[in-house]
Formats: structure tokens, sequence, C-alpha cells
């Protein structure tokens, strides 16, 4: 009978599978050949495989081999399954059963014939699997609630009393948490684990253990046998664990504890009802150990990955915290509680298909037999047949075209019972599924609800990218969090049981003294430095107005649930393709989430604020989005604005705006505080210092990746020189579809014009004061070179802002002054300083009586920005390197030998690389300050093309925020318009395709929609760029290219001349109308756009309406062209750049 109150996570009904196929070994064939990479002498496909991270393996294949491959690995042949219907196959347990293979065959050295690695035909496994289910069903498990809270408010508690501002390790501290929580409700046992610095010895042990296991299994037998020290560690390891799991037992049994209803006791106690037999000593130690691996692990890395997708879902996070505030308000979680939280329930099914900690499960035939699958692919009883779980779950035939987007509603209003058979799998399949489901659902529910109830999360590091990291299972690496307690919710810190409430920490702003200035807040949020420098420079000049920035420049992820009502609040913000940044979209998803429930109009009253924007105009869809959506929701919250918003187009003047903004501000922040004061004119010091003598060159410093090729694909003549750089990642660094950001140097030539202006040698030393502009100071409080200030620290092409030219001018001499003053003026700044790009040295060149000094000049700049390009290549269409190849070092782990989180290997070949190849124009020509005189260098462009292979670059991979993808179902068609360099995500794209089309049986043909790429360039010798590996892939079926030359294009057919009119995309897209409206309309194809803003965006959006506008005469303008603002939402997706 199932629990009447246990009604929280149902499990999913498994229907029966389709009737079982002819399993005859003399009547199923030969069948069709299963797909597989090419074979190597001696090693098969070993080399396909990544030690440290043997899944990332399949499913890099399962995305170039499709739904099923085999891999030869010498001592055992693979079979992976990657989609739903094969899977769906496999989970029929009259034909098919658990294989116990590959990781858990190698743990078996621990923990032996436990439910979780018992073969099937072991008696001892019927035993453990009918007398333990009840003791894990809904019934027992919700009396184990007690001992959840118990070790949870430890937890709690620790995080309380280290303070807002800890960096809480998710991996170690959720391993602690479920650790506890197997032993206290499984055993009565407390490892304390939340008691020491370190993780108990047990885990210690064990994390040791499941890293070695998990080394063992991916080397070869002669391998492990030359590893007899680690061999030997191992086992010690394991003998103490099972002395400590021994011990429990002699205890219990010497002192019996018939009161306590934990697992110990039903081990001790139950007999089988089918043999009759009991568990022997020897059995409960294995079970115990199963438990402890097999349970601390699983729910651990499920919360990770949780409270990793929930933060990168800010949206999904406010409704979480909205569920728990409408259910629980201000008082404690209780057990009734459980079943209320639907959205929270779905979060956790939605992360377990997203990404969960398992990500396959083996299978094997039963009996012996050989079958074929989906009456085709011949496998046989040795074969390993691998359910891809993320291939399962990511199946969009099951889950959508959105199947690759973190989504919990797609549980919700009935999308759970209507998910088919076997279509979620996180918990294995059939009779060897997880009989811990229940007590780790509970267990994740309890802490996801009381954590949320009491702080405010938010990343400590709000731009860390997902890295996987495996032992037995899979979680996030080096992924931390920062807890803040919620306003109003001191008192749920006081548990039962004795628990002090804790010190509250004090508010960074507490310290301030009267005599400091009248307090403001300021916040940011932004990913390329500018809105923090903004901020910063706010800062700096504060105590010059008679005000102070107590709690300093904070992002607005940290304004959560934390806009202060005591003083002003300054924002700082900006869009990215129409989203936060990435340090505000919780901040964003706070204010929205609030903003819908009519009841919190006067949420915010109290809060007083003003708010700054930056923008670009060249993305005109969503220019200012984020900033005007703030503002908004503000108001709407009840909060007063207290000065009237500014914007800035960094496209154009990028400080002028925020400068003009920023004396109001100033003025009416005096005003509202009362201050009374004179205001100062403190300027930003500069010490330099001459060495006695010059400095010895450090050797290069170890970067983010290194230049492998950078090579010429089109020479300057009909346009810029085009450029391909090749760049070999980090280990371990993975990229799809996204984009590299690269951290450039300034022209040495611009860096020289500034030196000599101020009369500095390049190695000379300054000491950096009376700012709080972090790009400035050194990370030591020392001197910085002047080169390194000026080569890596500030950009020095931005135009000249109105008021500095203005400060200039007030600095100048006679008729120079004069001329500043004209420049300075509404009449002529735009035309002559801002339209010609005049930098401040341009101006300090041109007006040498200017007496401005070079701490004032630098305080003038900003940071120097990463500068971002899209990836040209696909993963898919290379070999990853390892890293024993590699110029990369493995970077040893701070606790090595002492946790499980100790990811670094002994082995140099755990971890392998991937090569990015960036396609970008070199941006070199006359400036337009000087056309005469000066010649302008694109500060990332030039510096670009200045590398030689084997440098060294500064460089990340930048996750993308638009679906500026290919259709997660390959048979999608998609049409790829592109001009120049806008080439680059397309080749990408096309090499995806190739290589999927190049693995899968049938070819292009069998497995791909039709694929159209609309390129534009000038002429078709010059600048066509990759026209022979375009064609190759046109012949193979890939791709059909149609390219539109504007200067130059081949000879025509009829009369053997060069064609030498101008053609653009745009006029090929409308000769093609008919074709289109069938693939986009009637085929559902995605558009993807990639070139200019100003010339291909806005070309094609034209076009699209009219081909809209042809099929729909009735329509007029403005319903066209909110059709196509629909269709950007997901089909039209544009890369578009200034």
């Amino acid at each position: 009978m199932s629990c009447p109150f246990y009604h929280t996570f149902p499990s999913k009904p498994q229907q029966e599978t389709p009737p079982p196929k002819v399993d005859n070994d003399a009547e199923v064939g030969e069948g069709e050949p299963i797909p597989h990479p090419p074979e190597k002498w001696f090693i098969g496909n070993l080399g396909e495989i990544d030690p440290s991270f043997h899944v990332s393996s399949f499913w890099r294949l399962a995305d170039i081999y499709g739904p099923i491959f085999s891999l030869n690995l010498v001592s055992r042949k693979l079979v992976i399954l990657s989609s739903y219907d094969l899977i769906n196959e496999v989970c029929d347990d009259t034909r098919f059963e658990k294989f116990v293979s590959g990781p858990q065959e190698t743990i078996r050295v621990f923990v032996k014939n436990g439910l979780f690695t018992a073969y099937s035909d072991e008696e001892e496994w019927g035993i453990a699997h009918r007398t333990l289910i009840p003791a894990f069903g809904p019934i027992h498990v919700r009396q184990m609630y007690p001992q959840m809270v118990d070790v949870l408010s430890q937890m709690i508690l620790r995080w309380d009393r280290f303070g807002p501002d800890h960096r809480i390790d998710c991996t170690d501290d959720f391993t602690r948490l479920a650790f506890d929580v197997i032993g206290l409700c499984a055993f009565n046992y407390r490892f304390n684990a939340f008691y020491g610095d370190e993780r108990p010895l047990f885990a210690r042990q064990l994390g040791e253990t499941l890293l070695e296991t998990g080394k063992r299994t991916n080397r070869l037998n002669i391998q492990n046998q030359m590893h007899y020290r680690s061999k030997k560690h191992m086992m010690d390891n394991i003998h103490a664990m099972w002395k400590v799991c021994d011990d429990i037992v002699a205890e219990r049994r010497a002192n019996p504890r018939p009161d306590i209803n934990d697992t110990l006791n039903v081990m001790l106690t139950a007999k089988d009802p089918v043999t009759g037999k009991g568990f022997t000593d020897e059995n409960i130690r294995y079970q115990m150990a199963t438990f402890l691996v097999a349970g601390h692990d699983t729910s651990a890395g499920t919360m990770n990955f949780l409270w990793y997708n929930l933060l990168q879902h800010p949206e999904a996070l406010q409704k979480c915290y909205a569920e728990v505030d409408a259910v629980l308000g201000d008082r404690p979680l209780e057990l009734e509680d459980i079943p209320k939280f639907k959205y929270l329930d779905a979060s956790i099914k939605e992360t377990l298909r997203y990404l969960g900690p398992i990500p396959v499960v083996t299978r094997h035939t039963k009996g012996g037999k050989t079958v074929l699958l989906e009456g085709k692919y011949k496998v046989g009883p040795t074969d390993t047949l691998v359910m891809n779980l993320k291939g399962l779950h990511h199946d969009p035939t099951v889950w959508g075209d959105d199947c690759n987007v973190f989504k919990p509603e797609r549980f919700l209003d009935g999308g759970w019972d209507r998910l088919p058979p076997n279509a979620w799998k996180p918990f294995g399949t059939g009779v060897r599924s997880c009989i811990g489901r229940y007590l780790a659902e509970q267990e994740i529910v309890i802490c996801m609800a009381m954590v949320l109830q009491r702080f405010v999360i938010e990343m400590a590091d709000p731009d860390y990218q997902l890295k996987v990291k495996a032992t037995l299972t899979i979680k996030p690496d080096q992924f931390y969090i920062k807890a803040r307690r919620r306003p109003g919710k001191d008192h749920l810190f006081s548990f039962t049981g004795g628990a002090a409430p804790p010190s509250k920490v004090a508010d960074k702003s507490e310290t301030v003294k009267s005599e400091d200035g009248k307090p403001i807040a300021v916040f940011f949020g932004g990913n390329t430095g500018t809105c923090k420098s903004f901020g910063e420079d706010i800062e700096t000049a504060a105590p010059n107005f008679g005000l102070a920035v107590p709690s300093k420049v904070q992002n607005l992820d940290e304004a959560v649930e934390n806009l202060p009502k005591d003083r002003p609040v300054v924002i700082i913000a900006s869009s990215f393709e129409g989203l936060p940044a990435d340090n505000a979209r919780n901040f964003v998803a706070w204010l929205e989430t609030r903003a819908k429930d009519p009841n919190n109009s006067n949420l915010l009253a109290g809060v007083n604020y003003t708010l700054f924007g930056a923008g670009n105009k060249d993305w005109a869809a969503t220019f200012h989005r984020i900033p005007k959506l703030v503002d908004s929701l503000l108001e709407k919250l009840g909060a007063t604005r207290l000065y009237p918003a500014g914007y800035v187009d960094v496209s154009q003047d990028i400080v002028g705006p925020f400068e003009e903004w920023k004396v109001g501000l100033f003025a009416k922040l005096r005003e509202a505080g009362g201050v009374t004061a004179a205001v100062k004119t403190d300027e930003m010091r500069v010490e330099i210092i001459h060495p006695e003598t010059p400095s010895k060159l450090a050797g290069e410093e170890v970067s983010e990746g290194l230049v492998l090729v950078n090579k010429v694909l089109a020479k300057s003549g009909v346009g810029p020189e085009k450029r391909q750089i090749n760049v070999l990642l980090p280990p371990g660094v993975e990229y799809r579809s996204d984009y590299l950001a690269v951290q450039p140097f300034n022209p040495r030539s611009s860096i020289i014009r500034v030196l000599n202006r101020f009369g500095l040698h390049p190695d000379d030393l300054a000491t950096v004061s009376g700012t709080t502009k972090e790009h400035l100071l050194s990370h030591n409080g020392g001197p910085v070179s002047v080169y390194e200030l000026m080569s890596t620290r500030v950009e020095m092409a931005n135009p000249a802002s109105q008021r500095q030219v203005a400060t200039l001018a007030s600095l100048s001499q006679g008729a120079e002054a004069e001329r500043l003053s004209a420049l300075a003026s509404d009449d002529k700044y735009t035309k002559e300083i801002l339209n010609k790009r005049f930098s401040v040295i341009d101006l300090l060149e041109d007006f040498p009586s200017c007496s401005l000094s070079f701490g004032a000049y630098l305080d003038m700049l900003a940071p120097l920005s990463p500068r971002q390009y899209s990836i040209s290549s696909s993963p898919l269409a290379q070999q990853a390197v390892p890293m024993a190849s590699t110029p990369f070092s493995t970077t040893p782990s701070e606790k090595s030998n002492t946790t499980a989180s100790s990811s670094s290997s002994s082995n140099g070949d755990d971890k392998t690389s991937l090569t990015a190849t960036l396609t970008y124009d070199v941006y070199e020509g006359p400036s337009y300050s000087h056309p005469s005189t000066t010649t302008f260098h694109g500060v990332a462009s030039s510096y670009l093309a200045s590398l030689l292979p084997g440098t060294k670059l500064r460089c990340f991979v930048r996750r993308t925020n638009a679906p500026f993808r290919l259709p997660a179902d390959p048979k999608t068609p998609v049409i790829m318009i592109a001009a120049g360099t806008g080439i680059a995500p397309m080749r990408a794209f096309i090499q995806d395709r190739a290589a999927i089309a190049a693995a899968r049986p049938g070819g292009a043909q069998a497995v791909l929609g039709e694929a159209r790429l609309y390129y534009g360039c000038r002429d078709f010798e010059q600048d066509y760029l990759y026209r022979d590996e375009l064609a190759a892939h046109e012949k193979q079926g890939v791709v059909k290219v149609r390219a539109a030359f504007s200067k130059r294009g081949p000879p025509t057919t009829t009369t053997g001349k060069e064609d030498q009119c101008g053609h653009h995309v745009d006029e090929l897209l409308w000769q093609d109308r008919e074709e289109l409206r069938g693939l986009f309309g009637d085929q559902g194809a995605r558009i993807l756009v990639c070139g200019s803003a100003a010339r291909l965006g806005r070309s094609t959006a034209e076009v699209c309406l009219k081909i809209y506008l042809e099929a729909h005469p009735e329509a007029t303008r403005e319903e066209a062209e909110r059709w196509l603002l629909l269709q950007k939402e997901e089909r039209f997706v544009s890369d578009v750049f200034g």
C-alpha cells in the first residue's frame, strides 16, 4: 500500500515497453552495423576516452555518431545508447538487466556485494533488496525528518557564523551534510562533519578511495599492476573504513537499541520473506559502506547541481523563494509542509534531468542472449549497454526543442504525467533502481526550504562557468556560494536542542563615522568592467563632496533583499544581449518576481535611488533594456527616484554622458543629505619611481591559452586583412557555439606616445593612490610599472568626453585654450571630437601647452575591457589533446590526498585540451583624427595579429546568452546568414553538421535537415573565406552555399566573364524567398545571422519583413514588425556587431 501522506515525489508509472523482439541467436541474423569511431591498433578506441572524465567522451561522441555507437576498449565492448527509443527498449526487465561493470565493478573492492554493486544472481542482493526496500520507503523516511533537521541546522549555523563574505565550498559542505544524514538516519551514528575544518577521517578516506578506483577503472590492467603503492594506500583506507562499520555493528549488538527505528536495526533483526535468511555481519558491513558511498555522493551532487542551476536561472530561484515564503512565512519548517513545495519538487526533477550526479546506467542482455535493438542493431550478452542519461534527458522528441534549457515548469501542470514511460531515469531503472530515492528527495527539499527561508544565496564568483568533476558520480567542481541572512529572519537561527542564537555579523556600513561624510550605497551590474569603473569613480569622488561609500562598490546581486533605506542608492547597470550582467541576474529576477504580486507595491518604500545605464545602440532591439527595466520595477515596488536616470551609448562617447550625469548627481546627493561643506578638488595621485637599474625581464606568465596557428586568410586590399588564430585552451575547458574573450594589450606605438608626452620611461614604477579604481591598483599595494599600466590596464583610444575636453581647455594657455573651449562646445564636440574619434592623447599632442598631470590622465581612462570573438571551430571536428602533450602543467590541489574534492591526478595525461579557432578582421588604417599622419591600430585585432605560434594568451570562454546555436535536432533546417568574418560561428555550425554526417549511417541526407549559408563578401578571389572548405562541405550535402559579391564575382556560366555587378545577401534572400518561406514556415527552420548590425542585421530583417508582407498582403507594416519580433525570441537569432 502506498503512503497516503507522502505524495510530493510520486514515482513515474513505468508502463510496459513494446513486446520483446526475437531474441534467438539463430534467428537474429547479422543486423545493421553499429556506428563507431575508427579503431587504432592495440588500443582500439581507448584514445577516444578522457581518462579523468570518461562520460564526457560519451557525450562528445554521441553528438557526432548519434543515438547509438560502439567503443572497443580492448577488454570490453561498450554500446552507448543516447535516445529515448533505444533506452526505453533496454529498460525492459524481461530482456535486459543491470550489468555491474566499469566504476561499479571497481568499487566492489570496498563495498563487495552491497545493494549497489552486487551481481543480480548473488543471493545477498535478493535478501537485501527484499528486506531493505520497506526501510527506505516513504513511511520510514518520514520518520527520519528530525535527524535531517538536526544535521541541517548544524550546516546553517556554520554558514551564518562564518558571515556573508565567506566563500562556501558547495562540494565540501553538501558532502558533509549528506554524509552526516546517512550516518545519523541509517546507523544513529554521528560523524560530526560540521565540527571541524576538515571532513571526518572516514569521509576523507572514502574520497581517496573513490578517486583511486576511478583511476583504476580507466587504466589498462598492466598499468594498475604498476601502481602498487596507490593500491596499498587504497586498501589501507578500505580496511580502516571497514573497521568503523564493524565497530558500529559490534557496539549495537553489545548494546541493543530496539527503540531506534533505523536501517541498522533492520539489518540486525529482519529476515528475508523468501529465503528466511538474515544479514551476516560481513554483509551488513558492505551494505553500510554502500549507503555511505552511493547515498552521500548522489545527494551532495544533486544539491550542488541544483544550486548551480538556480543561481544560473535566477527567475527560477526567485520562484523557489516565493514558494518557501508562501508556505512557511516566518515560522519553522514542519514535516507536513514538505508536500506543499511543488516548484521545489519540479526544480529537483529538472536538475536531475538537465544534468544529475548519475550520468549513465549500464545494462546487458538477460539469459546470455543476443538481441536486435530496434530490430536492427545486434548486441550480445558480453556487450555493455550504456544508457547515456544526458542523451535520454535531452532527447528533443520527448522534451521538445527547449530540451537544452533549464525549465522546472516542464514538470508542472500535468507535464510529469504526460511523460512517456522510461523518459526520466536519474535513479536507474527497474528492480535495480536506487532504493534511497525518497530519503534523498526529502533531504534535498528540507535543505532547500530551510536555507531559502533564512539566507539570500549568491554565487561567490558571478562569472563562474560550470566545471564538472567525476569520481563514482559527477558534480560541479570549484563551485562556491555566499550566504547572507535575510532581513527579519533572525529568530529562525535559534534551533531547538540547545543551539544558541549566533552573533550577528556586523554590517560593513555600520562602521562609518559622521565625519567621513553622508553615506550612500553604490551597486553595479556589468561584465566588462565599465560599470564597475563608473561605480568606483563615484566612490573615489564622494569624499570631495562630503559623501562616503562605506560598504564599497557592490555588485547588484548583493542588493537582493538588501537595498538600504537609510541612505541614497546609486545603481549602474548594463544589458548584454537584452539580459542582465552575470552579477545582476538574481537582482533583476528578484525585482521581476516581486513586481508580479500587487501586494508588493510598497515593498521598497523608503528606498531612494537613481540609476545610470550603459548600452550599445548597435543592439537596437535591446538597447538599455535592463537599466530601463530596473528603473521601472523599482518605481513599481514603491522606491522613489531621487535623481533622473542617465544613459550612455558605449559605441560613442563612453565617458562624457556619465560625467555630465555625475555632476548633477553629486549636487542632488549633497542637497538630500544636507551637506554644506565646501567641495574639494582632490585628484588621483601617481608617484613615479625611477629605478636605479633597469628591471630584468620576467619570464612569460602562464596564461589561459596557447597560440598554435596565426595565419592570413585574406590580405588587405578590398577590405581589412582577415586572419585565423588557433588557440589551445587550458585542460578541461569546453565550448560549443560560444565566444572566446581575449584580454588585449594596447599597441606599443600608442603606449610610446603617452610615455613621450609625460616624459616617462617604460620601466618607471608608478604608485597609485587616492582612488578606489581596482584596475589601476597593484595586487599587493606596491608600485606598478608604467608600461604595465598603459599596456594592460586602460583604454587609450576611446574618444575624449566633452567634459574632458573642457578640462583640457582649463589647463591650456592662450589660443590653445580658446580652441579647446570651442571644441568642447555643443556645436563642435560631436562633429570635431566624437565623430573623428579624438582621444585624450590625440588632444594632448595637438595642444602641448596643456598641463594635465599623468595621474589626471590615467583617471580619465576607462578600464581595458576583454574583447569577445565568436569561436569559428567545432569541438566535434577535432581530437582533444592530452594534457601531457601540451605546455600546461597540472595545478596541485590545495589539500592533496585529503578530500574527494582533490581533483588533480598524479597522471599527467588525466585531462585533455581543445583548440578554439577565431576568424577576425585586423583593423589598421589612417586614424579619423589625423588621417594623414597617424595610423589607427585596433586594440584587440592588432594584438592578436602580432602573436606568434607558441605565445601564451589571456583568454576565457564566455557562454552566449542568446539561443544562437544549431537546433537540438540536427534534422531541423537552418538558414545561416553572414558577411565577412561573421562567417566565424557559421563555420563552427557547419563543422558540427559535417562531423555528425560523417559519423552516422546514411550520411548528410539521412541525418541532417537542409542547411543554407548565405554569405556576403567583396571579391570571390580575395576575401571569400574558407571557399574550398565550404565547397567540400557542400559536396558532402552538409550545407548549400549561396555567396554574394559586392565588388567582383566569379565568371558567369553564360558569358564566361567576371560578374562586376555588386550583389548583397539580402538580394539572394529575396530571390530565394519561396524556398525560404517553405523552410521557415513549413519545416520550422531556424535563422541565424552574424555580421554588421548596421548593414547585414538591418538588411536581413528588412527582407524578412518584405517576404512576410508579400505572403500576407492584408498585414500592416506594424503587424509584420510584431511578427518578426516574436520570431527573434527563438527562431530568428542574431549575433551582430557594430
